[in-house]
Formats: structure tokens, sequence, C-alpha cells
């Protein structure tokens, strides 16, 4: 191949994002005070940020979540972009409220030796969720959150978190297997001094 061609040569396009987006609306005339909303430093009800509007500009925020979520799930982001950056720990939020994190890889850890193993985490489903009062006059916001993810090992599952000694931390709920993990070495020796059915009841992971 000549230099010239080398140089017009069309570039690689960008790799197509991989999840669906799933679309859903909540009225807020229906359920009430189940959005809160994080502006400006402060919280507030849906229902306030719509009451106290103006302008479009006014219904501006930074995030907002469901509350009684069971389970709970990542907080919702002013745009597509943002929800995954927050996921994959890209980018934070800077406004004064706590920020957690899955990331683009998951770590498997063996519940009895700590072994570790780590896998591709991928995004497979975002949330795009209007939420909406007609009244007194109709109002909306859209936010987006990631809902679903895909390891090559335990399939797919929904991010989700916990506390753990005053901390949330970030988990993955498998649809298909349980949050506890064994190594292939550990599951043996239970099995091997009759102690099978603990590792029936984890996810089994081979080291690499």
């Amino acid at each position: 191949m000549g230099i010239w061609d080398s140089l017009f040569k069309s570039k690689t396009s960008p790799q197509e994002p991989t999840w669906k987006i799933v679309e859903k609306q909540l009225s807020v005339d229906h359920q009430k005070y189940q959005v809160r909303i994080k502006k400006g430093g402060r919280e507030l009800y849906a229902e306030d940020l719509f009451q106290a509007a103006k302008t479009p500009r006014d219904l501006a925020f930074s995030r907002f979540f469901l509350l009684n979520e069971n389970p709970p799930k990542p907080h919702f982001a002013p745009s597509l972009q943002a929800a995954v950056d927050w996921f994959t720990g890209r980018k934070h939020p800077k406004d004064g409220y706590n920020t957690i994190w899955w990331g683009d890889r998951f770590t498997y850890g063996c519940a009895i030796c700590q072994a570790k193993r780590e896998v591709d985490l991928r995004i497979t489903q975002v949330e795009r969720l209007t939420v909406a009062s007609a009244i007194p006059t109709p109002r909306e916001i859209v936010g987006w959150r990631v809902v679903e993810v895909e390891s090559e090992l335990t399939g797919k599952g929904i991010p989700t978190k916990k506390l753990d000694e005053y901390k949330t931390l970030p988990v993955v709920k498998w649809h298909k297997f349980p949050n506890r993990y064994l190594c292939g070495n550990c599951a043996r020796k239970l099995a091997e001094v009759g102690r099978g059915s603990e590792a029936a009841e984890a996810y089994v992971f081979e080291m690499e």
C-alpha cells in the first residue's frame, strides 16, 4: 500500500453501544412522593420541583432516585452519557452526594480463601424514565440509568447495592446465580469433607 492510500484510508468507526434502551414513565399525580431529586446542593420531591418551576431551565437537576425501590438500583442521571460514565466510574457528579460505581470489570472473590477472578462487565440495558405531572400544568423530567449488565461467567444481572458497616457497596444480583462465590479448589475441598451443600449454595468459579 502506498503512502497516499494509507493517508486517505477510512478510519474504523468506533464500536457501537451494546445496550438496549427501555423506556418507562412515572406520573407523580398517581404515585406521590416517590421521586427524590438532587438539585443545587439540596433535595426535594419531584412534586416540589414541578410546582416551583417557572421556566424549562428550572427543571434542571443533578440526579434523582426512586424511594422504596427493592432492590435499590443506580440513581438516574440527566443524560445517557452521564449514566454510563457514572456506572463505569469514568466521571462522578459533583453535587455533594455520595456516588458509587460498578466499573466495567467484575471481581469474583472466594468466600473462603479470598482467591479472585476478574472478568469484563458489559452493559446490556439502560432505562430511560420520564417523570411527569399534569397538575397544575404539564411538567416532566427525564433520567437515565444502567439497569442490566452481563458477565461471561454468570450471565445477566441487576446492578444494586448493599450497606456494609455504614458504607454503601455496589453489587450485582445475578438472575441465575447467588451472590456468594467459591473458587473451584475450595468447593472441591468442601465436598471431600462432606460439606458439599455449602458449595451448592454458592457460585463456583475456576481460576484461570
